[in-house]
């Protein structure tokens, strides 16, 4: 089955610079199989309201991504646009694109995935299946703890159980440990409430946020007991290349 994006996400959650960079450059995006990823993603899935400064992009081709980030480059800097490339590695490049007439700027992240899921179409853009996207934001929230991907992964709570949210963050990171995921969802305690209302929740829908978090955390520690502590799932799956 095909993911299908929401048809008003693009117009409620994008800055005009983010609309013309996905519109005008269709062709470079399609050629690389570059795929919408990150918070946008899980926005255009319908699942946060929250809006992002940055672009995410996701892409399983084998052209090398160095090449990829160049041919990005060359593309918005024929669109008029000033292009910086400030990374550009073998899993991510990072470029910053800025409009010369308002000074608007915008960070682009590209990433080399092993996706599992179609790709779910839409427009201005199609974005990764919504298992990816649950999956990439769980590799995040695994990796940084950033409030934001609390608040992106919490919305999908009645969709996904524990388990598999663990499983399908695991397809996107060769060392994805439950300890150091308990280690970030423990962490949500030390954030103010305000990290989580500067993303336009309501004291109510932060209380659901911490709950859902003290509730994955709870539920992984009664599993290790009940599985004699042992340190880590098998998930039966391949690791990404």
């Amino acid at each position: 089955m095909v993911d299908e994006l929401s048809t008003t996400w693009a117009q409620e959650a994008l800055s005009p610079l983010q609309l013309r960079l996905l519109t005008d450059a269709g062709a470079v995006l399609t050629r690389h199989r570059l795929l919408l990823a990150g918070g946008h993603a899980m926005r255009a899935h319908g699942f946060t309201s929250r809006r992002c400064r940055g672009l995410d992009f996701a892409t399983d081709a084998e052209t090398p991504l160095p090449w990829v980030a160049q041919d990005v480059a060359e593309a918005y800097r024929a669109l008029g646009f000033d292009v910086a490339v400030r990374d550009s590695g073998e899993r991510i490049s990072v470029l910053t694109v800025t409009d010369p007439g308002t000074g608007a700027e915008c960070e682009i992240d590209l990433l080399r995935e092993a996706l599992q899921s179609p790709p779910a179409p839409g427009t201005p853009c199609p974005a990764v299946g919504l298992d990816d996207a649950v999956g990439l934001k769980v590799r995040a929230l695994h990796n940084r703890g950033a409030a934001r991907d609390l608040v992106d992964l919490a919305p999908v709570r009645d969709l996904y159980p524990f388990r598999e949210l663990e499983r399908l963050g695991a397809l996107h990171e060769d060392d994805f440990h439950l300890t150091e995921l308990v280690q970030r969802l423990e962490a949500t305690d030390m954030l103010s409430d305000d990290a989580f209302t500067r993303y336009g929740l309501s004291e109510e829908e932060v209380d659901h946020l911490r709950h859902f978090a003290h509730a994955w955390t709870e539920d992984i520690k009664l599993r290790r007991v009940e599985d004699d502590d042992l340190p880590e799932p098998n998930f039966d799956i391949e690791a990404p290349d």
